[in-house]
Parts: C-alpha cells; sequence; structure tokens
C-alpha cells in the first residue's frame, strides 16, 4: 500500500478528533430534522422500460404522527418534461417510522435521444415547523433503451467457435440483470463514511465480445455499468471530492488560496453541476469450461498514483468524468499554470487518483478483509468477488457480484 504524506495523516488525525467530539445519540437528537431522498440501484431509468425506480425518502428523527410530504420532480436538462410519474405523488411516513418507500417510474415517451437529468426532492413547505432542508434530493438519469452492441461477423463466428468448443457465451451478450454487494469498512477520512456502509445495488450491465476476443482466448467486454458499480464509484468518487466537505472545503486564511476550492471554480465544478461518468470494462478472459464451470480472469495492473514506475493489480475499469475531463483539457494544453499547480498540490479530479488506491491481488491492508479475487461462470450465473479502496479508506472493502439469467 501506497505510503500517505504527512499533511494527510494529520489531517485524519484532526477529522477523527472532530468526529469523536461530535457523536450524537440519534434518540436525543432535538435539531432540525433533515430530509433525504435515496435509492438502492442505478439511478437510471430506460425511457421504454416498465421497470419502475425504487426510492425511498428517509427522516433523521421519527414524528409521533403520520407525516406527508408531496415528492417534486425537476427537470434539470433543458426542454425535458412529463418523462416520468412518481407513485404515489403523495407520500405519507407513518407514526414512529423515519421512512416511506416510493416508484419513479418512465411515462414511456420514446422521444429520449440523449440522456435526460431530474431531480427528485420535495415541494416546500414542508410539513413540520422544526424541519430542515432537503439535505439529500436524488439525481436520476433518463436514459434512451439500453441495447447491446452489435456484433461483427467474425465477432459471431468467434462464438459459433466457443459454443462448438462447450462454452455458450452467445447467451452472455446482451442486456444482463446484475445484483452487487459491497461492504466499506469505517473510514475515518471521510466524514460520510465514519461508521461504513452496506449496500446492495440491482441494475443491468450491457456485454458484449471484446474487439481482443480469439479463437484461443474468449474475452468479454462491459460496457456500460460494469459489474453493476456504476453508481458506487461515482458515489464514492464524490466523496472523495466535491463531497468532501472537511478537506475541500477548509478556510485557508486570509491572503491564501484553498487549492481544491479555486481548481473547482476554474472548471465549474460544483456539488449540483450536472455531471457524467461512465465506466467500461475490457479483457474479461473466459477460460473454456472444465465440468462446466469456467474461470474467469478479470484484473490488471496500472501505474501507482504516487510512482508511475510502479504498478498495482486492480479491476481495470476505464472512467470517463465529464468534470475530470475539463480539468484534464487545461493541463494537456500546457498554457494553464493555475490548473497545473492546483493538481501539483493535490486538487485532481483523476478518479484513478481516487478509486482502487491500493493493489487487491495481495493483502495490502492486512484488515482481515482481503479475499482472493474470482470471478466463476457455471450454467445460468456469472459471480465475482474482489476487494477495493478509496483514497482516503481505513481497509479493505468486500465487493460481491452476480450475473443471473432467466431460466
Amino acid at each position: 500500500m501506497s505510503t500517505m504524506g504527512k499533511l494527510q495523516i494529520m489531517l485524519l488525525f484532526l477529522v477523527a478528533v472532530f468526529s469523536g467530539c461530535s457523536e450524537t445519540d440519534e434518540r436525543a437528537y432535538v435539531g432540525k430534522n433533515s430530509i433525504y431522498i435515496r435509492t438502492e440501484g442505478d439511478p437510471v431509468i430506460l425511457a421504454m422500460d416498465d421497470e419502475p425506480l425504487k426510492a425511498t425518502l428517509m427522516l433523521i428523527r421519527a414524528y409521533d404522527k403520520d407525516v406527508s410530504f408531496e415528492i417534486d420532480v425537476k427537470y434539470l436538462t433543458e426542454g425535458a418534461e412529463d418523462l416520468v410519474t412518481v407513485n404515489p405523488a403523495i407520500v405519507t411516513i407513518p407514526a414512529g417510522e423515519k421512512s416511506v418507500d416510493f416508484e419513479i417510474i418512465s411515462n414511456k415517451k420514446g422521444v429520449v435521444a440523449d440522456k435526460v437529468q431530474l431531480e427528485i426532492g420535495v415541494k416546500y413547505p414542508l410539513p413540520e415547523a422544526d424541519m430542515g432542508r432537503v439535505e439529500e434530493v436524488l439525481r436520476v438519469v433518463v436514459k434512451p433503451y439500453m441495447e447491446a452492441e452489435d456484433l461483427t461477423e467474425e465477432q459471431q463466428a468467434l462464438l459459433e467457435g466457443y459454443k462448438a468448443k462447450g462454452l455458450d457465451l452467445s447467451k452472455w451478450i446482451g442486456v444482463i440483470p446484475v445484483k452487487v454487494s459491497v461492504e466499506v469498512p469505517p473510514t475515518d477520512g471521510l466524514e460520510s463514511l465514519i461508521n461504513g456502509m452496506k449496500k446492495v445495488y440491482t441494475g443491468k450491465t450491457v456485454i458484449t465480445l471484446s474487439e481482443d476476443a480469439t479463437a484461443e482466448q474468449p474475452i468479454l467486454k462491459m460496457t456500460n455499468n460494469p459489474m453493476g458499480l456504476k453508481e458506487f464509484m461515482y458515489d464514492m468518487l464524490r466523496k472523495e471530492t466535491v463531497e468532501n466537505d472537511m478537506f475541500w472545503y477548509y478556510d485557508p486564511g486570509e491572503g491564501e488560496i484553498n487549492p481544491y476550492m479555486a481548481m473547482m471554480e476554474l472548471i465549474g465544478l460544483s456539488k449540483t453541476s450536472l455531471e457524467t461518468f461512465e465506466m467500461t470494462l475490457d479483457n474479461i478472459r473466459v477460460d473454456f469450461s472444465n465440468n462446466g464451470v469456467s474461470n474467469v480472469e478479470f484484473l490488471g495492473e496500472r501505474p501507482d498514483i504516487w510512482d508511475e514506475t510502479e504498478l498495482v493489480t486492480v479491476v481495470p475499469f476505464a472512467y470517463n468524468y465529464s468534470a475530470w475531463n475539463r480539468l484534464k483539457e487545461l493541463l494537456d494544453a500546457g498554457d494553464n499554470e493555475l490548473a497545473q499547480e492546483y493538481v501539483n498540490y493535490g486538487a485532481t479530479l483523476d478518479p484513478t487518483h481516487y478509486l482502487f488506491y491500493s493493489g487487491i491481488d495481495e493483502d495490502y491492508w492486512e484488515d482481515g478483509n482481503w479475499m482472493e479475487p474470482q470471478g466463476v461462470l457455471t450454467g445460468n450465473k456469472l459471480t465475482f468477488q474482489f476487494n477495493f479502496d478509496h483514497y482516503s479508506a481505513g481497509g479493505y472493502s468486500i465487493i460481491r457480484v452476480e450475473y443471473t439469467l432467466s431460466e
């Protein structure tokens, strides 16, 4: 594992001190009752899909009576309107409870040429005087129907060849349902993860045959929501950067500059700016089956962020993040000294700087969470298990992925 600098260690110590001093007993909490709206799955709705997006409205503290909210849909993409319906439009949290579920359903207008961003919140005024603002709205993307990529004649011939050898990958080409469980250990370096996080994601992944596949080596590529982890990875990236209130928004003192905030201003980035984040994963190598079981190799190498002459073994996702693209464009042009200065200080948005901080092929953390990376294809199931860590992590996260074909 890479060694942190003295400054980061000192900052982590300060976070631990302040977080320890700010612990509160929820039962005794009497401050503003904030509102959060979240989803367990990928916050994406396919324009022509019948499957609803399930969401939850949550409070910090329960009331001794029923409390109702009218859900608000705000379209952030210019010209978009009436693409979804919320059911029910008015949700009620029963007395003594702190949450209520609802669904967001596509109106199936079929006119979405490109993705549309919208925001799910609640309408004001809020029903109780002691309620604070909506601390967390739900950003949702409405996309054209997720489709598998067309295969070339050469790729189709490869699939037929694999099938003749006992490996039928054709049924794994397309839009495949996925379920992911993630366990993130407590992270003193991030206020939002001080207590860790356990979450289950459901969604779909577009899988195709890689351009690098050969007759001797079947290789798959995930071109949309690889491993079902797009939402999780983007969430972790935001927690490390634009939502990192303590490290990124500190007061530098009179006459000094906070390079993180200066960088964000330079490229027009904020917590609410409309950004895009996409991932792909290539070079998923599938062995020919042995008694109906195929081993699947999916790890790769990338340079260590602290020493590019060293390589670390990770799941080699390729990231496409709009905010990083804008910053990188300034860096590549070579004529913006401020951009380079901010990045030299550490104010970067490169996803590879924050995601998969350490290698996962060996137990670098020695925290008891490491497990052997593994991929297995058998029957109608394709499963993966591997570790993950991030820039401020205190140990390995545990990720388990399961793709299941319908019978």
